[in-house]
This record gives structure tokens, C-alpha cells and sequence, in this order.
């Protein structure tokens, strides 16, 4: 096209014509038609394709326009549903605020506490109930004051200048028990106890003031004081050794008589420990005491102590263990001390003693003589006496007989007294000495015309005792029953035998004793009635000192009565049975069945212990307390004995401390079986007792079995080589 242009410029119209009109022109016509049909092909194509994907992606517009609006309805849903959980959750704030400021205020009031609160100028915004009854005001009266108004005015500017300075303090402080006088709107003063804190409330930081009325309390302490004053002089004058030590043996408590005893000044004992009180030669003599009433038993002891002055006093001790309570209920959290001073009652005793004693013998020597001189004269020694002589002789021989018998009465309560009566011990048949003992006083029982009759008793019931002593013990048992009888009345004496104890009974057909009598009939010179001494004779000694001359021999004595009927004195005396021959160790020779004493204070216990032993071949007695044991092993040779620590009316421990300073039971083997056993052992207490194990209950059969073989065998080869 260019060309035929050039050739229409330069050579004319034919020129271009011809050249349009040639082959080649006509060639690229064709391929320009060509080409421009492949081009409008491709077009077409391109297109369709265009409108498809502009079809695609219009559906894919509204699609996510569709799911644009889903989108948006739900997120308007959620804005909608969020903002009506917002306002839900927002009114249930508000009502629980509410409701919490309803009930901080019903508690506020309700408080015991007065409760002020204020601006940190000192302006009061609100104050409590218990704060308007302190003050005297009404609650329009209180609020809008200024706090420092409720105090007295000498306090009013130091407290100004002290509410200030709470404003520099950090939020959240508290200031406790501050100390200071309220003024009432009537204008008395009254003691306070306040502390101090502060609130935000609105953004406005609030201080707040706790009071409590303190008039009550000051007057109870006071008077507390007062009391534990006067209680402290009142203790401080009692002339006995006062303290409470606790579980580590430490002074809490003392009196002045310590201090004075030991020559140490107060801040020397208290909270002090005995061993550093004490020194450690003084604390070794007591401190097993001391481990004793720690573990939980009462303590009573004589000890003898040389105070700060260097005088030698005598002091019996008692210790009296404590409970805790609460949780500790079962605790022993420590013991109270208490020492008698008895130097002086010892003293005085010794000196009765040997004045009884001076005054006893000195008179019984010239008695023999006035007894025997009259006891001849009234025999006719000097010849016939008058009927009128011979009645005043033997009113005087008479009266020098109770005098005698009052003189030895004296004499023999003093040796009990004193521990100095001696005892002859044998083995005895029962009837034989109550024969005895009948036949002496039947001329006393002829002369008041009263008869004695000795009942069936058993055969052969062999008690150890003192004959002698037995016999005195009957003979005023049955002079009693004698003087008491009516004439021709009847005395029976009854000799009988049961559960391993012989019982002798004494019984009369007399008045019977007077009910206010009863409870101090063993008591020294107790007479049921003063003229009973014109009328019957005696010295009001007899049975007191029966009933001691029993207890020494291990017996007990005791009475029943009724009035008209008569009454019926009794004692009872362990039943002795002869000790088997000591045989050569088990598995030696064949040796029977060995015998185990068992005493254990529990009835089904004991009965268990009793079952197991039996079914590990030993045959077993059973004592429930210590005299029981007492008894039994008086009466029979063991082989081995079980202890329980915790005994009624005694201490096993000092059972066998007992057992060990008799040579029959010296070398009895003992095992201690107790809940507290181990507990025990780790306190001490026990040195010295060669106990041969120690068990804790509940107990393991086998175990039990398998120490009391062995420590029966290991006994049995000791004796079997001593012997040998």
C-alpha cells in the first residue's frame, strides 16, 4: 500500500492502479484476508472464553455476595445476640452489686464493731449502727461531721495531724489497735479500741474506722489482774512447794516457797528445766518420778532436801498429771507439783512417839506390880479378905486390866504407825489358831454369860501368818462380839473358803451399829457412843489396829449390820498353797504343763490371753489387779507372769518392782503387755525390773507363745545350772 502510494505521487493513477491490480498485490491481499480470518477466529475464540469466565466469575460474585450478606446477617446476629448477653450480664452485675451493697450494708450494721467512715478531710460520709449507739448520735446528727469531733477536745488537734498523715499512706493499708478516748454527744469519755483502713469508692478514696468499746474489757482485765494478784500473794503464803511444769519439764508456774527452798530468784526457775533447777545429783533422785507422772499415773513421794539456808527439810511430794483438751484431750501436756513441808509434823510425830513410848514403858512397870500384888492379895495370898475388901481389890484388878490393855493398845497402833511392828510369817492351818482363839475368850464369854460356838468349817485351810497377830485380830473381833451380845446371847464363828481366799466370820446377835458410826468404825478411838466406853469396856484401838495387822498380811476386813439383828465382822486372808518342787529345764526332763499368771485388768482380754495360752500348752490363772496377783503368787509357783501396765488401784510397773525385792519372785520372768509399751520403754523408768520382753497390744499369738518359752527355758537353765 505504501508502494502504490509512492507510485501514485510519482508516476499517476494508472501507476497505482496497475501496481494494486498485480499478482503480487493480489497475494498479499489473500494472505491479509487470511490472516485477518485467523485473527477474527482467535477473536471469537477469546471472546467465548471471555464470556465464559465473565459468566464464571459472575456467578462466583454473586456467590460471595450471597455469602458476603449470610456473612453479614450473621455477624449482625452475633453482634445482636452479644450485645443482649453484654446487657444481661451487665443488669446481673448491677443486681449483684446492688445486692452486695444491700449486703454489705445489712452487715455493716448488723457488725458488733463500731464502723466510721470519712473523707480524707475528716468529713464522716457514714457511720454504722453499732458507731451511732457508741457515739449517742442519729445517723443525720454523725454524717457530715468531722471525725475528730467524737473524741475529747485535749485529743482532737494530735488526731488531726494523725488522720492527715493516713492520706500519704499506700491504698490497701491497715492500722490495727491504736488506742483512744471517744467522747459520747452526752459527753462522757469511754476507753476505744480503733483501726484504720481505706476504700475507693467513685474514684474518692475513703478512709475507714473500726471501734471497738473497750469499757467491759478494761474492767474484766483489770479485775483478772487483780485476781491473778491476789491469787498470786494467796499462793505465795502457802508454805508448800506449788508448780506446774510442762512436757519438757520446764517451770511454767511456781510459788515463792520455791524460790525460798531452792535460794534462786524467779527468772531462775521459770521456763527454766528442772535438771537446771534441780542441779543434776537432786534431779537423778526424782526423775523417774518424773517420767511416771509424764506417762500418765498420779506420783507420791517422800524426798528429803537440803534448801539455800542448808537446813535439811522433809518434803512428800505429789505429782498430778494434765490433759490437754480439745485435740490434745488425750495428751499429756504436763503435771502440777505440790510439796508438803512436813519437817516439823516429823518431828513432832518422833517426838510422840518416843513420848508414848517413854510414858508406856515407864507406867507398864509399875503395873505389873500394882497387877500382880492385887492378883495375889485377891488370891488370898494375906489371907481371907472381907466381902467389902475384896470388891474394892477386884475392882482395882479390873481397872489395872484395861489399863494394861489401853497401854499396849497405844504401843501397838504406834508401831504400825511407825512401821516397826514385826511380823513372823509361817504357814498355818486356819481351824487349829481359831480353836485357839476361841478357848481363850470363852472365861471372858462366861462372864457376860454369852455363848460361843465355832460352825463346821472346812479342812485343812492353810493361810500364811503371824499367829500371834492373827490371833490378837480374833481376839478382838470376838471380845467385841462378846461385850455387844445380849446375855444369853449366842456368838458364831464361821471358817470359810472360796475363789483362793479363806473367810472367817464373826457374827452377833447385838443392837446392831449406828448408821452415823459406820463410816469411821476402823478410825482410831471411835467409840459408837461415849458412854459405850463406861459400859462396855475398851480402848477404841482394837479395830483399828486389826484392821492394819490384816493389811500387813495381805488380808482385808470389813462388816455388815442391822439394826436389832446383829452384826457380822469379817476378814479375809490369801489361801497358801505349797509351791511344786522346781523340776530341771523343759526339754531336760518331761515336765507338765507350765503355769502362767496372767494379770491383766480387762476380764475378756484376760480370757483371750488365757485361750491362747492354753491352746500353746501352758495353763494360765487370771488376777484383774495387782493384790489379786499379790494373792496368787503367794499361793502358787509360776513359771512366767504377763504384767499390764495400766492396773486398777496400782501400776504394773511397780508390781513387779515389788515382785523383785522378794526372793521367791526375784527371778520370776515377766513380760509387760501393754498398749503402751513401747512408749514405756523409750521413757525409761522400768531399769532395774529385768523384764524379759515387752509386748504391745493388740497382741500377736505366736509371738506371746514363742517369748514365754523362752524366757521359761532360759529360767529353768539358770535355777537347773545354779543348782547343779
Amino acid at each position: 500500500m505504501e508502494q502504490a502510494v509512492i507510485a501514485r505521487q510519482q508516476a499517476g493513477l494508472d501507476a497505482a492502479t496497475a501496481m494494486v491490480g498485480s499478482d503480487l498485490n493480489r497475494q498479499l491481499h489473500n494472505q491479509i484476508d487470511g490472516l485477518v480470518s485467523r485473527i477474527k477466529s482467535s477473536e471469537t475464540i477469546t471472546l467465548e472464553r471471555s464470556k465464559e469466565e465473565t459468566l464464571q466469575t459472575t456467578q462466583t460474585v454473586k456467590q460471595l455476595i450471597l455469602l458476603g450478606g449470610l456473612l453479614s446477617l450473621s455477624v449482625l446476629a452475633w453482634a445482636i445476640m452479644m450485645i443482649s448477653r453484654s446487657q444481661t450480664r451487665q443488669r446481673r452485675i448491677e443486681e449483684e452489686l446492688s445486692d452486695s451493697a444491700a449486703m454489705c450494708c445489712a452487715v455493716t450494721e448488723r457488725m458488733a464493731e463500731g464502723l466510721v467512715t470519712a473523707t480524707r478531710d475528716g468529713v464522716i460520709v457514714n457511720a454504722n449502727s453499732a458507731a451511732r449507739q457508741l457515739f449517742g448520735y442519729s445517723r443525720e446528727d454523725l454524717v457530715g461531721r468531722n471525725v475528730v469531733t467524737l473524741l475529747p477536745t485535749r485529743y482532737q488537734m494530735g488526731f488531726t495531724a494523725f488522720f492527715g498523715a493516713l492520706a500519704s499512706r499506700p491504698c490497701g493499708f491497715s492500722e490495727s489497735d491504736t488506742r483512744v478516748l471517744g467522747l459520747r454527744r452526752d459527753g462522757t469519755e469511754f476507753p476505744v479500741n480503733a483501726s484504720f483502713g481505706d476504700v475507693t469508692v467513685g474514684g474518692q478514696r475513703l478512709f475507714t474506722a473500726t471501734l471497738r468499746d473497750m469499757t467491759e474489757r478494761n474492767r474484766i482485765s483489770n479485775a483478772l489482774r487483780d485476781s491473778e494478784a491476789h491469787l498470786r500473794q494467796l499462793i505465795d503464803t502457802v508454805p508448800a512447794l506449788i508448780a506446774y511444769i510442762d512436757k519438757q519439764q520446764r517451770f511454767q508456774f511456781h510459788n515463792k516457797a520455791y524460790e525460798e527452798a531452792f535460794g534462786l530468784a524467779r527468772e531462775r526457775i521459770h521456763n527454766k528445766t528442772m535438771l537446771e533447777v534441780m542441779g543434776s545429783a537432786f534431779f537423778a533422785q526424782v526423775g523417774h518420778h518424773v517420767l511416771e507422772v509424764l506417762g500418765g499415773y498420779s506420783v507420791r513421794y517422800e524426798r528429803e532436801q537440803v534448801t539455800a539456808s542448808g537446813e535439811r527439810r522433809d518434803y512428800v511430794m505429789t505429782y498430778f498429771p494434765r490433759y490437754g483438751e480439745n485435740d490434745e484431750q488425750d495428751e499429756i501436756i504436763g503435771f502440777f507439783a505440790l510439796g508438803n513441808d512436813v519437817t516439823e509434823l516429823k518431828r513432832m510425830d518422833r517426838m510422840k512417839s518416843e513420848f508414848v513410848s517413854t510414858v508406856s514403858h515407864e507406867l507398864r512397870t509399875p503395873l505389873t506390880s500394882i497387877r500382880g500384888s492385887l492378883g495375889l492379895v485377891w488370891g488370898g495370898v494375906t489371907g481371907e479378905l472381907p466381902e467389902k475388901a475384896k470388891s474394892l481389890v477386884g475392882i482395882a484388878k479390873n481397872n489395872c486390866e484395861r489399863l494394861i490393855r489401853l497401854i499396849n493398845d497405844i504401843l501397838d497402833s504406834e508401831k504400825i504407825e511407825s512401821g516397826n511392828m514385826r511380823f513372823e510369817l509361817q504357814t498355818l492351818e486356819l481351824l487349829p489358831l481359831m480353836q485357839q482363839a476361841v478357848a481363850a475368850n470363852e472365861g471372858f464369854a462366861a462372864q457376860h454369860n454369852v455363848k460361843l460356838v465355832m460352825a463346821t468349817t472346812p479342812d485343812r485351810v492353810q493361810v500364811h501368818v503371824d499367829s500371834d497377830r492373827l490371833i490378837q485380830v480374833v481376839t478382838n473381833l470376838l471380845s467385841n462380839a462378846i461385850k455387844f451380845s445380849p446375855t444369853e446371847g449366842l456368838v458364831q464363828i464361821m471358817v470359810r473358803q472360796a475363789s483362793g481366799r479363806a473367810r472367817v466370820e464373826i457374827r452377833d446377835s447385838g443392837p446392831g451399829i449406828p448408821e452415823e458410826f459406820r463410816k469411821r468404825i476402823f478410825q482410831k478411838f471411835s467409840q459408837a457412843d461415849s458412854s459405850d466406853t463406861r459400859q462396855k469396856g475398851g480402848t477404841g484401838l482394837g479395830l483399828n489396829i486389826s484392821k492394819a495387822i490384816l493389811e500387813r498380811m495381805d488380808g482385808s476386813i470389813g462388816f455388815t449390820t442391822e439394826s436389832t439383828v446383829g452384826t457380822t465382822f469379817f476378814f479375809e486372808l490369801p489361801e497358801w498353797r505349797e509351791a511344786p518342787p522346781m523340776t530341771a529345764p523343759m526339754g531336760l526332763y518331761a515336765v507338765a504343763r507350765p503355769r502362767v499368771l496372767v494379770c491383766e485388768d480387762d476380764p475378756d482380754l484376760a480370757r483371750l490371753i488365757g485361750m491362747m495360752l492354753d491352746k500353746g500348752g501352758f495353763d494360765a490363772d487370771m488376777a484383774h489387779t495387782a493384790a489379786q496377783a499379790r494373792d496368787y503368787l503367794k499361793m502358787e509357783s509360776y513359771a512366767a507372769m504377763t504384767v499390764d501396765i495400766k492396773l486398777p488401784y496400782g501400776n504394773g510397773l511397780e508390781l513387779i518392782r515389788e515382785l523383785r525385792q522378794e526372793k521367791r519372785t526375784a527371778d520370776l520372768p515377766v513380760l509387760v503387755l501393754s498398749v503402751t509399751a513401747e512408749e514405756v520403754q523409750l521413757r525409761g523408768g522400768h531399769q532395774g525390773l529385768a523384764i524379759s520382753d515387752w509386748l504391745d497390744k493388740p497382741l500377736d499369738e505366736q509371738r506371746l507363745l514363742q517369748c514365754l518359752r523362752r524366757c521359761i527355758k532360759s529360767s529353768l537353765a539358770d535355777k537347773w545350772a545354779e543348782s547343779v
